[in-house]
Order: structure tokens, then C-alpha cells, then sequence
């Protein structure tokens, strides 16, 4: 646990020194983004019979730094999936199918971003933590009753992933794949996820000074 406390820290740092950064001429010049993004995640290799994907969503900031190729893009995943039960669970005598399994990652990722006109081009990567759950099912005789029980597993993680946003007026769209691979496994599994997320890019730069008080950073520089 001490590690993950120390990659939080870090993670803190990166993001308070990006919001102090600024920008040169560019689409995202001294901007702050709120990002949000609904798709899929599709799991891949061992995990394919057990994870199958559903509607899933994603929330971030996209932050420009002082040199304009390069971003700080901390977002938040919220990845559902149809759960089917494939190993015993020594706590747990039946099996479930059907259910419901979530992965919720907190990514601090940087990125490299290429303009060409009103499009960006992008290309991110970084670590991240967050948690893993999965149903199971409980049979009680008396009553007759299945209960669905929880359990949530924290891991650590790496994401990376390619993108494009065009903006319009005031916001970008985007389109965005990613790839996800949280180190603990599920099932005995290896977990790696390819999510899919579009959605919009919002300009939020006029909170920059109201959030550089509260993480006491001078806005006005």
C-alpha cells in the first residue's frame, strides 16, 4: 500500500505542475479541457469468456503544458462488463453468469499531440490505480434466497492509447482507443482491455484560477 500512496503523490505533483504551465499558439493555447466519453471497453486474450463489454463511460481533464506538443491527461474509467464466473471461489459454492464486473481506474497519462488546423492529432501513455469487483453468488436455503455479494480488488495499472479531437466553437469532439492492463488478475487471468470512447472536449480554462487558489498556485502567472 505504501507504493500505491507514493504514486498518488506523484501523480498530485505532475498535476499541479501542469495547471501552472502555460502555452503558446496553438488550438489548446493556455486551455484546460474537460473531457467526457462514452463507448466500450472489450477485453482481450484470457479474459474474453469472462469479461464481455457493456455501455461504459470516461471522465477527465485534458491540460496543455508550457512547450504545445505536449499534455497532462488525468481522466477516470469507468468500465462495465457482463461477468460470467469461470473458477471456484472457495467462499462462494455456485457459480455465477450473467452478472456484472467493473473496472474503475484513476490514469494520470502524458501525451505528445500534433495539430493540423482545427484537427489533433494524439498519442498518450502513464500509469494509473484504481479497483477491480466482481459478483458472486450467496444461496441461503432458509429462506430460499440468492444474494449477489461484491468483492473489490485495488490495483495498480498502465493505459495508454491514440486519439484525434476537431474542434467547434468553444469544444472539441473526439474519438479515442486505449488500451488498459491492470496488474491484478481476475479469474487467475491476465486482464488487458481495448476501450472505445467519443464524446466532447470542453473548454473549462476560466476555473483555471479558482483551482490554481485552492491547490495554492499563483493563476495570474
Amino acid at each position: 500500500m505504501w507504493k500505491n500512496g507514493l504514486l498518488l503523490l506523484w501523480l498530485l505533483g505532475v498535476a499541479r505542475y501542469a495547471v501552472a504551465q502555460t502555452d503558446t499558439d496553438t488550438l489548446h493555447h493556455r486551455k484546460i479541457y474537460a473531457v467526457s466519453g462514452l463507448g466500450w471497453g472489450f477485453s482481450l486474450g484470457e479474459t474474453t469468456d469472462i469479461l464481455r463489454p457493456k455501455f461504459s463511460n470516461s471522465l477527465g481533464l485534458d491540460i496543455s503544458l508550457a512547450n504545445r506538443h505536449y499534455f497532462v491527461y488525468p481522466t477516470v474509467d469507468f468500465l462495465t462488463f457482463e461477468y460470467n464466473q469461470r473458477e471456484n471461489d472457495p467462499a462462494y459454492p455456485y457459480s455465477l453468469e450473467k452478472g456484472r464486473g467493473n473496472i474503475y481506474i484513476l490514469n494520470l497519462a502524458g501525451g505528445i499531440r500534433k495539430q493540423v488546423e482545427k484537427l489533433n492529432l494524439y498519442a498518450y501513455a502513464g500509469p494509473g490505480i484504481g479497483l477491480m469487483s466482481e459478483p458472486r453468488a450467496a444461496v441461503v436455503s432458509e429462506p430460499a434466497t440468492v444474494k449477489i455479494n461484491t468483492v473489490f480488488y485495488v490495483t495498480p495499472s498502465l493505459r495508454g492509447g491514440l486519439g484525434a479531437d476537431y474542434k467547434l466553437g468553444g469544444f472539441f469532439l473526439f474519438l479515442e482507443a486505449g488500451w488498459l492492463h491492470p496488474f491484478r488478475r481476475m479469474q487467475d487471468r491476465q486482464v488487458h482491455v481495448l476501450s472505445l470512447f467519443g464524446g466532447l472536449k470542453t473548454d473549462i480554462t476560466v476555473l483555471k484560477d479558482k483551482v490554481a487558489q485552492v491547490i495554492g498556485i499563483d493563476g495570474s502567472k
